[in-house]
C-alpha cells in the first residue's frame, strides 16, 4: 500500500490519543461534519410562539423517526445488540419534562425553536460534562448529539453518510445513529475529538470490532479528506502521513492481531480453567441493559456488577418502582438463569442528581453518598428494593450494597429489606425468598471488619477502584496525583488479601469487580491470593480466559509469596509484568 499523500506532507506525524476500541485502522481520512451551524447567527425575536412550538414538535417527530430508522438498520444487521442505546435516546427525546422546558423557553424568551433547543440542551450537557465521573461525563455527548439533530431538523439540513470508498471516519464526535448509518464494510476506523471508553460510539465500535481512538487535538478541524492515517486501537497512536515503512509495520501488526483474535474467539466457549485444573469464574460488569448482549456474546457466567445509577441520572429524577422493575426484569430474563448482581443506588461523590436533595460538600467522596444516602432516604431505598425483589422472581438475582463501613449500616439495611419482603408477601407479589445480600468491600473499614461482616452477609464484592482511593487517601479523579494511584500498592493489596481470606474462612463467595480484575498482570496475582471470581468489562473476558488457561495455580501462588515480601508498588508491578510476559503470548493485544 502506497502513501498517496507523501508529496503533500513529507513528515510523518505521531500523536497520542485514547484507545477506545482495539484494532489497527489504516487508510484515508473521511472528515464527517454533520453540524456546522452557529446558533448565535440565528438569534431572532419571534412573535408567533405557537408557530415555533409546532416547528419544534415536527422536528422532534423527524428526529424520532431518524432514530427509529437507525435502530431498525441496527437490528437488521446486528440483531438487537444496540437496541437499548437507541431506546435510551428516544426516551430522552420524548421526555415530557424536556419538551416542556423547551416550550417554556420559546414562550418566555420569544426565541426561535432552534435557539430554545440549543439553550436548554446545552445547559443539560454542561451539567453532565461538569461531573467528575467519566462515565456520566460521556453521557453529555448523547445530549449534544440530540441537540444537533433537532437543530438540523429545524433548519432542514440533511446529513450525508455516503463514504464512497473505505476510509477512517474523522469527526468531532459520533452518535449511535451516525455509527450505524455508515456502511460498515467501508469503515476502517473511527477517530474522534471527544468521547471515551464508555461513550455509546465507543461501545458500538467495540461491538462492531472497529478500531477507534479519541484525540485531544481537534483533528476533525485540522485534517482533510484523503489525508492518510494509521490508528492504533491498542496504544492510542495516531499517525498522520505515515512512511511506507510505517505502513508496512502496521499492516503486519493488523494481520497478526486479526489472526490472534480469531484464535481467541475460537476458544471463547472453553471454560476458564488453569493448567492444573483450578476452575475460575468470569462475570461481567454492566451499566446498561444493552450490555447484556456483550456479556452473553463473551460467555460471561453472569453479571457480577450491575450499576443502577445510569437509570436515575439519565432521567435526572427518581424513576418509579414500575420503571425500575421493568428495567431489572429485562436484564434478568435476558441472562436466562445466570446470576445478576444488582448494586443498589450509589449516588453521591462524583455521581449527582440535579436536585435540591444534594448540597455542596467540601469532599463529596467522603460525604453523603451510596448507602449513607439511601438509609437517610428510606422511601427511595424501599422503592428500589421492591423493584429488585420483584425482578428476582424471573431469574437468579443478588443484592449488593455499596460503600458500607460499619455493621450498624448493614443491620439497618437488613431491617429495611425484611420490611419490604413482608410487604410483598402481604400483597402476594412473588420474589425470591432466598435472595442473597452482599456488600462492596471498598473502604478500609469494610476490609478491616471483613471477618465480622461474614456473620451478616452472604457474599463480598471487592471494588478496587474506590478501595485504592480510600486506602491511599488519593482522589482518583485528580490529575495531580493520578500517577501514584495504583492498586499494585502493597497497602491496597493487603486489604484485598484480608477480604479474600475472611470470606474463604466462612466459605463465602468473594468477587473482585474493579478494573484491576481485567489487568493481565493482576490476574495471576489475584489467583495466587485465593480469588476465584472475577467481574470485568465483557470485552475483557476472552483475554482473561486466555491468561487463566496459560497459568497453573501453583505458579500463581508462588508469585504471590514472592510479591508479598516486596515493599514498593514499582517492584510489585514489575514482578507481575515479568511473570505474565514469560507465560503469555500476544500480551500486547490483551491490554
Amino acid at each position: 500500500m502506497k502513501n498517496n499523500n507523501s508529496k503533500k506532507i513529507r513528515r510523518e506525524i505521531v500523536l497520542k490519543g485514547l484507545p477506545t476500541s482495539p484494532g489497527i485502522g489504516i487508510g484515508p481520512a473521511y472528515i464527517f461534519r454533520p453540524f456546522q451551524i452557529n446558533i448565535s447567527e440565528l438569534e431572532v425575536t419571534v412573535d408567533d410562539v405557537e408557530k415555533e412550538w409546532r416547528l419544534f414538535e415536527s422536528a422532534v417527530q423527524k428526529v424520532h423517526k431518524q432514530l427509529e430508522n437507525a435502530q431498525r438498520s441496527s437490528e437488521i444487521y446486528y440483531q438487537d445488540q444496540f437496541s437499548e442505546i437507541f431506546e435510551s435516546q428516544k426516551a430522552f427525546l420524548s421526555d415530557p419534562v424536556l419538551i416542556n422546558e423547551i416550550k417554556q423557553e420559546i414562550d418566555r424568551s420569544h426565541c426561535s425553536a432552534a435557539q430554545a433547543v440549543s439553550k436548554v440542551l446545552s445547559e443539560k450537557s454542561e451539567y453532565f460534562i461538569n461531573l467528575e465521573n467519566r462515565y456520566f461525563r460521556e453521557r453529555a455527548y448523547d445530549i449534544i448529539d440530540l441537540k444537533q439533530k433537532l437543530v438540523n431538523a429545524l433548519l432542514g439540513i440533511d446529513v450525508d453518510y455516503q463514504l464512497g470508498a473505505p476510509a477512517i471516519v474523522v469527526a468531532e464526535m459520533l452518535s449511535p445513529a451516525d455509527t450505524v448509518n455508515f456502511n460498515r464494510n467501508l469503515i476502517l476506523g473511527f477517530l474522534t475529538d471527544k468521547g471515551g471508553r464508555t461513550s455509546h460510539a465507543a461501545i458500538m465500535a467495540r461491538g462492531l470490532r472497529i478500531p477507534a481512538v479519541v484525540n485531544r487535538y481537534n483533528l476533525s478541524q485540522i485534517l482533510h479528506d484523503k489525508d492518510y492515517l494509521i490508528l492504533d486501537g491498542f496504544t492510542g497512536a495516531i499517525i498522520i502521513n505515515p512512511t511506507d515503512e510505517t505502513i508496512k509495520k502496521y499492516n503486519e501488526k493488523k494481520k497478526d492481531f486479526e489472526a490472534f483474535e480469531k484464535r481467541l474467539f475460537k476458544e471463547i466457549e472453553a471454560p476458564a480453567v488453569t493448567k492444573d485444573n483450578c476452575q475460575v469464574h468470569l462475570l461481567a460488569n454492566i451499566e446498561f441493559a444493552h450490555e447484556v448482549n456483550d456479556a452473553r456474546i463473551n460467555q460471561a457466567e453472569g453479571i457480577g456488577l450491575f450499576r443502577t445509577e445510569s437509570l436515575f441520572i439519565e432521567k435526572q429524577s427518581m424513576p418509579s418502582e414500575e420503571q425500575q422493575f421493568a428495567y431489572y426484569k429485562q436484564i434478568v430474563e435476558q441472562m436466562e438463569g445466570r446470576v445478576v448482581t444488582i448494586r443498589v443506588l450509589d449516588l453521591g461523590g462524583d455521581k449527582l442528581l440535579p436536585t435540591s436533595e444534594y448540597k455542596a460538600e467540601t469532599n463529596p467522596f467522603l460525604g453523603w453518598r451510596a448507602i449513607r444516602f439511601l438509609l437517610d432516604r428510606p422511601n427511595i431505598f424501599k422503592t428500589q428494593l421492591r423493584a429488585i425483589l420483584r425482578a428476582s422472581a424471573f431469574g437468579k438475582v443478588k443484592i449488593l450494597v455499596p460503600m458500607v463501613s460499619s455493621v450498624d449500616e448493614i443491620i439497618k439495611v437488613k431491617e429495611i429489606l425484611a420490611e419490604v419482603q413482608n410487604d410483598l408477601r402481604q400483597q402476594k407479589i412473588e420474589f425470591d425468598p432466598d435472595i442473597q445480600l452482599g456488600i462492596m468491600i471498598e473502604t478500609p473499614a469494610a476490609a478491616i471488619l471483613a471477618e465480622t461482616f461474614t456473620k451478616y452477609v452472604d457474599f463480598f464484592s471487592i471494588g478496587t477502584n474506590d478501595l485504592t482511593q480510600y486506602v491511599l487517601a488519593m482522589d482518583r479523579t485528580n490529575e495531580m496525583v493520578s500517577k501514584n494511584f495504583n492498586t499494585f500498592n502493597p497497602a491496597v493489596l493487603s486489604f484485598v488479601v484480608m477480604s479474600i481470606k475472611a470470606a474463604q474462612k466462612k466459605n463465602l463467595e468473594v468477587t473482585l469487580c474493579g478494573e484491576f480484575a481485567a489487568i493481565p498482570e493482576a490476574i495471576p496475582l489475584l489467583l495466587g491470593m485465593g480469588l476465584r471470581y472475577f467481574s470485568m468489562n465483557p470485552f475483557s473476558i476472552a483475554g482473561a480466559k486466555k491468561i487463566i488457561r496459560s497459568l497453573s495455580l501453583a505458579e500463581c501462588k508462588a508469585l504471590y509469596q514472592k510479591v508479598k515480601n516486596l515493599h514498593t508498588t514499582q517492584q510489585i508491578e514489575q514482578e507481575c509484568h515479568n511473570f505474565v510476559k514469560e507465560k503469555i503470548e500476544d500480551l500486547e493485544y490483551l491490554k
